[in-house]
């Protein structure tokens, strides 16, 4: 290439990256794989390094993230201590040549590796032991002020804990999503009729913009912190710091100390197999001494003293399209479903796949029989990159959305990007509704599944919730594989729900469109009973906090419907409470009140969400993680790192699980 062409190739690899980087940092949107990335980043490094004459001070090359979006600049903060992005690697070899060329300045060196964790870029500031700001990375020198919604995080303190700490100083972490948080966030989507998040990192950054600071507690975001800024410190490496920072309050990271470079090709081996709830991309590998920290520096990008050893993309899979089925669910959106020929990607058997909505089909111009590109978005959902095209054959026509319902037939309504079947009489939707009413989160009827319900409506004994009450046991015993005791069982269970279950659990059993578990306890302890939220108006709803303009809208819309009214009404005939129980258990005499618990392992008597949920009622408070604050870990069958841990601590008691059952069988004689 002559010099006008390396300079247009120089020229258009900056203008490629910086709308990249826009993309990931203002819209949270990634158009490109962070290895992909870096690969393009890497070539400019190297063209800007053989023709320094093509300098330019604004090049991807020497900026931190990117500049902060006219949107958010209005509540915007500069750093006190700037903020730095991190060299990337993903050979052994590179990491091996950064190692030779920081011992030639420093040596001997230790170091410190951490995972790498994939979110958002985070700025604690403390004075006097109290968060006073909260700045994303931005552009390094000044970031997003995102205070009121880091407040949100139950695992940032407010107030750090104990008084060895100097007045002023700055928490560096991660903020991002666990991987069943991840989940459980598009689950809802899905059934509020929205489409999935693409992603974790941005699904956390995101949130992070949200303006309702109850939606944001919502998505229980997770933080880590991982680094220190200010003066006059009780350490002088990164490995002790993390102590201190634990001790403040903090969850940390799996850090491990290394004596030498072998060490770190060790840990690196040992963190790669580690299964975390969250994603990992890689590991950082920090040199421990702050003094030769600051005898390393940094360049105008990153530190000199730490690099990234991420971990490569796997390889896109290819496997064949079946057939495309599209499903009803209970609030009547239509979703397509891509059934795939089966195949293994990070760890698990993908036979389905999302196809989200017509427009997605349209977009990636799918033909039946099509060669499908998968992966798995953020290693937690998979989803379909591209198509192998040169695979397609002549006779292959493209996939078209329905007109119909696939269940009634009935005309489908678009709304934005959603196609709905507005039939309440449909059977899908109607079968859907009553498994969302039986579900573990909402009346937890126990033995009564999708399959049965399916077969029990088929037989007309189900059309709405009301009829589960109405079920006999001799009707039970007409279906195919019910006998005589498990109708018992089924019919115990029925009854049991109707005294087991508070407003807002019976609340949201309803399946109220938009209206989850978080709005539907809220919703409860707004409203003394369901005939004053029948007749809310709009004002009083949107007042509430996490109620906005569509969920007031869905509520009044629901209560407005006759069917619905009908049956809140037979289901209050039949004992189901719709009021706030004012005359509950005082708990001061509770074991579990203002303790704190974890869970490890498999509980047999009932799955973890359910014991979860009896020690909050009972006024405790259960935890994900070893912390500080817990002071009983239930240990089940299978155990995990977490009873390790805790058996470091002496404040933490071990509980059997036989042991917890006791202890809740000693609550409920109390009452």
């Amino acid at each position: 290439m002559n010099k006008k062409e390396i300079e247009k190739k120089i020229s258009n690899l900056r203008k490629e990256l910086s709308y990249f980087n826009h993309k990931y940092y203002n819209s949270d949107i990634s158009d490109i794989s962070d290895y992909h990335f870096d690969k393009k980043l890497e070539k400019l490094f190297f063209l800007e390094k053989k023709y320094p004459e093509f300098y330019s001070p604004d090049s991807p090359t020497l900026k931190v993230g990117t500049e902060i979006h006219k949107h958010f600049s209005i509540d915007s903060s500069y750093h006190k201590y700037r903020m730095y992005s991190l060299q990337n690697t993903y050979s052994k070899e590179e990491l091996i040549n950064w190692w030779k060329k920081i011992r030639k300045l420093t040596h001997p060196l230790s170091f410190v590796c951490e995972p790498k964790y994939d979110g958002v870029s985070i700025n604690l500031i403390y004075k006097n032991g109290f968060l006073i700001k909260a700045i994303t990375r931005g552009n390094g020198k000044k970031g997003e002020n995102v205070t009121e919604n880091i407040k949100t995080i139950k695992y940032i303190p407010l107030k750090l804990i104990g008084n060895n700490y100097p007045s002023y100083l700055e928490i560096r972490g991660e903020i991002f999503l666990t991987k069943k948080n991840f989940l459980e966030i598009n689950k809802k989507r899905v059934i509020n009729g929205k489409p999935p998040y693409n992603n974790p990192r941005n699904t956390a950054s995101g949130t992070l913009k949200i303006h309702n600071k109850e939606e944001v507690r919502q998505r229980n975001l997770f933080c880590i912190a991982f680094n220190v800024e200010g003066k006059k410190f009780p350490f002088d490496t990164q490995y002790e710091s993390l102590k201190y920072i634990k001790e403040w309050g903090f969850r940390i990271p799996e850090a491990r100390f290394c004596k030498n470079i072998e060490e770190v090709f060790h840990s690196i081996n040992d963190l790669k197999n580690e299964k975390f709830p969250y994603h990992i991309d890689g590991i950082v590998i920090k040199v421990n001494e702050y003094k030769k920290q600051s005898i390393l520096g940094f360049t105008s990008k990153y530190p000199r003293w730490a690099i990234a050893y991420k971990f490569r993309p796997e390889k896109l899979s290819e496997t064949k399209l079946l057939s495309v089925t599209f499903q009803v669910g209970r609030t009547g959106i239509v979703t397509p479903v891509a059934n795939v020929n089966p195949i293994l990607i990070s760890g698990s058997t993908i036979k389905r796949v999302s196809l989200y909505n017509r427009k997605f089909i349209q977009k990636i111009d799918l033909h039946h029989g099509d060669s499908l590109l998968l992966e798995k978005a953020g290693n937690v959902i998979p989803k379909i990159t591209d198509i192998n095209k040169e695979k397609r054959s002549n006779q292959s026509f493209p996939v078209f959305f329905l007109k119909n319902c696939p269940s009634c037939n009935s005309s489908l309504r678009r709304r934005k990007e959603l196609l709905y079947c507005i039939n309440k009489n449909c059977s899908s939707q109607r079968i859907e509704k009553i498994k969302h009413f039986v579900s573990e989160k909402a009346m937890n009827i126990q033995k009564i599944g999708h399959e049965m319900i399916e077969k029990l409506y088929k037989k007309g004994l189900l059309y709405n919730f009301y009829n589960l009450y109405e079920l006999k046991k001799e009707e039970l015993i007409q279906i195919n594989r019910i006998q005589a005791k498990l109708a018992d069982n089924i019919i115990g269970n029925i009854k049991k729900s109707k005294y087991d279950n508070h407003f807002n659990k019976v609340l949201y059993a309803l399946g109220i469109p938009h209206v989850g578990e978080f709005i539907s306890n809220k919703l409860s302890e707004h409203f003394l009973d369901i005939n004053s939220l029948m007749h809310a108006n709009y004002q009083y709803l949107i007042s509430i906090p996490g109620v906005g303009k569509e969920i007031a809208e869905s509520i009044i819309s629901y209560f407005s419907d006759d069917e619905n009214k009908h049956e809140i009404m037979t289901l209050m005939k039949y004992g189901l409470s719709f009021s706030k129980d004012t005359n509950k258990n005082n708990q001061s005499s509770s074991f579990f009140k203002g303790k704190s618990f974890v869970f490890t392992g498999k509980i047999y008597s009932m799955t973890r969400y359910r014991a979860k949920k009896i020690v909050e009622e009972l006024g405790g408070n259960v935890y994900n993680t070893v912390n500080s604050k817990i002071n009983f870990i239930i240990v089940g069958k299978n155990f995990g790192s977490k009873l390790k841990k805790s058996m470091e601590n002496d404040n933490i008691k071990i509980l059997e699980e036989n042991v917890f059952l006791n202890l809740l069988k000693e609550e409920r004689k109390k009452k």
